[in-house]
């Protein structure tokens, strides 16, 4: 079990599980995450005002991060993830929170899914296994294409040792090692 750290579903209690490959996001790195992202929009609107937002989780898992901005006010999340049983889990969790109209769950490998057309979104979190940390072409990807809303975000949790460089299309706000994970957040020029 792991809870949601803040926002109006503060505390409540999620379902995770005890399996090789799943890495749910630990509280701190976590709180971290989040901090970084209201400063962002901070800066930008005056307070920490995620409301409206659509948010893509990719690697979700059963939904740590994806749950977590739905909690502070994201209108919708959409969250893709190739394992069933974890996918079975965050529906789960989805239900426990009774969100299941601000959420869809994509079952399917990042790679070959068509997430792309439930976009554009406002923020785009990518925590992936770390073995498969360098992703290069999916950020491309994302810089590329119309899936990310001019001034979006993406936010993307890998091992600490691979250092994310420039994409074209995104700018590197910041990057930064919490303990056992590295966060890199990029932002799309509005």
């Amino acid at each position: 079990m792991f809870s949601i750290l803040g926002g109006q579903w503060r505390g409540r209690k999620l379902k995770a599980l005890d399996r090789e490959g799943l890495r749910p996001t630990l509280s701190r790195v976590k709180a971290s995450i989040f901090s970084i992202l209201e400063s962002i929009v901070w800066k930008r609107r005056g307070q920490p005002d995620f409301s409206d937002w659509r948010c893509l989780d990719l690697y979700a898992g059963v939904g740590g991060l994806g749950l977590e901005i739905l909690s502070r006010g994201a209108s919708h999340c959409v969250f893709v993830e190739k394992d069933r049983l974890h996918a079975k889990v965050l529906k789960e969790n989805i239900d426990s929170l009774d969100c299941a109209s601000q959420a869809k769950v994509i079952l399917g490998e990042v790679a070959k899914s068509d997430w792309e057309r439930a976009g554009p979104f406002d923020l785009i979190l990518i925590d992936p296994p770390y073995a498969e940390s360098h992703l290069p072409n999916l950020l491309t990807k994302i810089a590329s294409g119309a899936i990310l809303q001019p001034g979006g975000i993406v936010l993307f949790e890998h091992d600490p040792k691979v250092m994310q460089g420039e994409i074209v299309g995104l700018t590197l706000h910041s990057t930064r090692v919490l303990g056992p994970a590295g966060i890199s957040v990029y932002l799309r020029d509005p």
